[in-house]
């Protein structure tokens, strides 16, 4: 009795607490985008690392862009990276984080987010959250680029 008495509490110790930085503090909102990159977007193809694009409003009534827009990176794995634009530091909705290179700003805390590899990686300043990613699928049979949650 006494063992299976341990066993439950080791279990509730673990199961009810959560690291702050595991939980993103971004709310949850949709996203569903498709985007032609070789129609629309010809300068957005995966060998141009490094390339962006901000989408803060939906292009279409169907489309959703999550919590504050979505920001398209295309990473050093020559990949589509897909991530929120709102600081998980400050999670302000109209103050989007900004793009430098291969880093995301904060214009309101100043922290520096690494999006080089598609993560988000806090970099400098004080936030324990990554940037807030989506999902992204792209065919190069067809050109499409779908980005969702």
């Amino acid at each position: 009795m006494k063992r299976v008495l341990t066993i439950l509490t080791v279990l509730l110790l673990v199961c009810s607490c959560e690291s702050p930085s595991v939980v993103n503090p971004v709310p949850n909102y949709p996203v569903s985008m498709e985007l032609n990159i070789l129609g629309e977007y010809p300068n957005f193809t995966s060998a141009n690392i490094g390339a962006h694009m901000e989408f803060v409003k939906p292009r279409f009534p169907n489309e959703r862009v999550g919590y504050s827009g979505v920001l398209l990176f295309v990473n050093f794995n020559e990949q589509y990276s897909a991530f929120d634009l709102c600081c998980p530091h400050c999670v302000e909705r109209f103050s989007p984080i900004e793009v430098n290179g291969m880093f995301a700003v904060c214009p309101i805390c100043g922290e520096e987010y690494d999006l080089s590899y598609g993560y988000g990686v806090p970099t400098q300043g004080i936030a324990k959250n990554y940037l807030k990613t989506y999902k992204c699928n792209y065919n190069p049979a067809t050109g499409k680029l779908v980005v969702y949650n």
